[in-house]
């Protein structure tokens, strides 16, 4: 199937998945994960329609995106090392992996520094939250430190929080996945009760393989890889 036909079964899934869940697609946006694609299928993504698109690393987004239309919405979904965080921020329009308060520290001292140079202001970025124990995961290690950096971000300038991100454990365990999923969707939850005044709105959960149980649990945002452009290059 082509990028365009596996696009519209994609939507469909969506679609049907938000039924289910007595909820109406146009509240899930869909990502296309593009790491590790070539720029032949990033175009043919985008030629199909498709405009928010998802990055692991800052020197691969930053050599494929170059080239493509501004219209783009372009996400860091891996982790950014701090020696990386200026380019990323010339790369990314959102950094949804702000996986601790050492880097949300560095993000709001690269904001003060370096302002003009930046792509979007303020600085757009989605808290991990970590449910899974693989040593490879990130994000915060516990609800207290999201809180916590959450509400020190709310006293900084040019970094707003629009919610949370978390990979969900690598197991097709229907319960374990969307166990994980329902304790990212809680701590949202308390986040809007803690700090009315901040939006928190984006759940970024699910994936290829599980997003139809994040769609049951309430994500906004489907990070999705294999199931639109075929396997890894």
């Amino acid at each position: 199937m082509s990028i365009r036909e596996n696009l519209e079964k994609l939507n469909n899934s969506i679609e049907a998945a938000a039924l289910k869940a007595g909820r109406t697609s146009s509240e899930i946006k869909l990502m296309a994960v593009s790491k590790t694609k070539p720029l032949e299928q990033i175009r043919e993504a985008y030629d199909a329609g498709q405009r928010l698109f998802g990055e692991n690393r800052v020197a691969e987004a930053q050599e494929k995106f170059a080239s493509l239309p501004e219209d783009v919405d372009l996400h860091l979904i891996g982790h950014l090392q701090r020696n990386k965080v200026k380019t990323g921020l010339s790369v990314f329009d959102c950094i949804q992996s702000l996986d601790s308060r050492e880097l949300a520290e560095k993000l709001v001292q690269n904001y003060k520094n370096q302002i003009h140079e930046m792509k979007d202001l303020p600085i757009r970025v989605l808290l991990q939250l970590k449910t899974a124990e693989e040593g490879s995961k990130t994000g915060f290690s516990s609800e207290e430190e999201i809180i916590e950096t959450a509400g020190w971000l709310r006293e900084q300038q040019g970094v707003r929080i629009e919610g949370l991100m978390t990979i969900a454990p690598f197991t097709d365990d229907e319960s374990v996945v969307r166990e994980a999923f329902a304790r990212c969707r809680i701590l949202q939850e308390k986040l809007m009760s803690l700090y009315r005044d901040q939006d928190f709105s984006v759940l970024s959960m699910g994936m290829s393989s599980d997003f139809e149980w994040a769609v049951l649990e309430g994500s906004t945002l489907l990070r999705v890889g294999s199931a639109l452009f075929g396997g890894r290059f």
